[in-house]
């Protein structure tokens, strides 16, 4: 559940061997500190922390606990911004709009937050500038900022290219996290301040052990109220079986990534329960139209119409979640095309097209990850059939890590999901394969003309109308005209919990430890 495009690092998975030799760390209440553990298959891909580097299901999972935004999210209140590091805004003109700071936030390193660290946490060091670490990031959150500058100590105006509706929410989201100027400035190296960052967030980052553990720390200033537990661990067991043993033995307090038919055995568990369900994430394909055989549309349109979509979603997830009504979300609200009938599934149809395109059975390469998705070599090996009966020679190939599975050389298909960081196509559809998207920037799986410019439509126009017309559009080039992949279903994010943690899962990737959902 993760945008495959920002990581690039290798990623070396860790077998249940190799947890083995790892210390004990069980959940026990220490005199008055009390830990809550965390088993979750994967750690961070890219080695790091810092959000402007990577946009992972464990990046948002560990991350949500590190920093703030300026504009606070109510997950539990269908998504309503309320002040966070911010007490108030408004918009000064269509292209400006002045922020408020709240007076003294305390980083973790006891600093005060001021208006020159909100500056710098958007400026060109670190998430603007054509060398920022940042940079292939901010281009894809934040494509419409001009500049942000400080109109006084705890005073900070955003200033936009164009009129942008959503700015706000892209204030509130993923890369919008503050940070210490002074601690980002003064660490040895930018590999030392990723694994060690400071923010204003309710945890403070006491270890970190790539494919091993991250160990956070309660900020005992977090303006928020400090967290009710002193220690949140976030432990890297990529078996499902050594996780759900962690869970009934006491071990763990959580394990991630739970597979349906996992959760019975969950609930057999005395003092144990299951949370969550699906999420504002659609799991898909991206199909890379660089290959030769998929360098015919109609090639890829028969990969997807011949696809049981309900079929995996009966089988492998007990029907606890849905196939969407195309590679849109009902969270769009006005957006949302409710007209649109999405491809469906016509295997006598994609016969016709694989017969049309000359198609004779060239092997198309299929990369997948062993655990990165709940279910994922399951699913591969489902659809793996489907396209077989239709005549599609597909060629599953596991690989180690996504560096490996995005590899240009020879590379087919591969998995993905679009998260939807805002309820609008902007957030998931332009965001993730428009012009300044990494499936186009960096990945360079796909493009076109077309489609880019219904993604300015839909970035700048203020007329709903018109770019709702841009969504419907770009929605046929993506199932139809030229894809560059295809849906599956709704993502799910099921966890198993201790029942004596008054904890609520949010129906995104992230995971909230703070003192108001603990």
């Amino acid at each position: 559940m993760t945008d495959f495009l920002s990581i690039t690092r290798r990623h070396f998975m860790m077998g249940a061997g190799a947890f083995m030799m790892l210390p004990i760390m069980a959940r026990a209440d220490v005199g008055d500190k009390k830990r809550i553990i965390v088993a979750m298959p994967n750690g961070p891909q890219t080695a790091t922390l810092e959000p402007v580097r990577e946009s992972t299901n464990v990046a948002f999972r560990v991350g949500y606990n590190l920093y703030d935004m300026l504009i606070a999210v109510d997950y539990k209140n269908g998504f309503k911004l309320l002040p966070g590091l911010a007490t108030k805004w408004e918009r000064v003109s269509p292209t400006e709009i002045l922020f408020t700071l709240r007076e003294n936030v305390r980083f973790h390193n006891g600093d005060i937050m001021t208006a020159e660290d909100v500056v710098f946490s958007f400026g060109p060091e670190r998430m603007t500038g054509d060398k920022a670490p940042g940079y292939a990031l901010g281009r894809q959150f934040f494509p419409t900022l001009a500049s942000v500058e400080a109109t006084g100590p705890m005073t900070v105006k955003f200033t936009t290219k164009l009129p942008d509706p959503l700015i706000e929410k892209r204030i509130a989201g993923w890369t919008g996290q503050i940070i210490s100027k002074k601690a980002y400035l003064a660490a040895p190296s930018f590999t030392d301040w990723e694994k060690s960052p400071v923010g204003t967030g309710p945890f403070k980052v006491r270890i970190f052990k790539q494919d091993e553990q991250i160990a956070l720390v309660a900020h005992e200033d977090y303006f928020g109220g400090r967290p009710k537990v002193d220690e949140l661990i976030f432990r890297v067991v990529p078996e499902l079986s050594s996780r759900l043993n962690m869970l009934k033995t006491g071990e763990a307090d959580f394990v991630t990534e739970l597979a349906p038919d996992q959760i019975s055995v969950v609930n057999g568990m005395a003092d144990r329960e299951v949370s969550g369900g699906p999420i504002l994430n659609i799991r898909g394909l991206i199909y890379d139209k660089n290959h030769p055989t998929l360098a015919d549309a109609r090639v890829r349109q028969a990969l997807s119409i011949s696809i049981d979509r309900q079929a995996i979603v009966n089988s492998l997830y007990d029907g606890r979640t849905k196939v969407p009504q195309g590679p849109q979300h009902e969270s769009y609200g006005d957006l949302f095309v409710k007209d649109y009938k999405g491809i469906g599934f016509d295997a006598a149809a994609a016969k016709a097209l694989l017969k049309e395109a000359g198609y004779i059975g060239a092997p198309i390469p299929y990369r997948v990850l062993n655990n990165y998705y709940t279910l994922q070599i399951q699913t591969a090996q489902i659809l793996s059939e489907m396209w077989k009966n239709v005549g599609l020679n597909v060629v599953i190939e596991t690989k180690e890590n996504w560096s490996q599975v995005l590899d240009p050389k020879d590379r087919g298909i591969f998995d993905s999901s679009d998260t939807i960081f805002w309820q609008d196509p902007v957030g998931a559809m332009v965001r993730r394969y428009g012009p300044q998207s990494g499936l186009q920037m960096q990945v360079k799986a796909w493009s076109n003309d077309e489609f880019n410019k219904l993604c300015g439509v839909m970035l700048e126009s203020l007329d709903p109308a018109e770019r709702r017309a841009a969504f419907q559009r770009s929605m046929v080039i993506y199932d139809r005209t030229d894809p560059p992949g295809t849906y599956l279903h709704d993502l799910t994010l099921f966890y198993g919990k201790s029942k004596s943690l008054a904890w609520t899962a949010y129906p995104v990737e992230f995971m909230d430890f703070r003192a108001s959902n603990t």
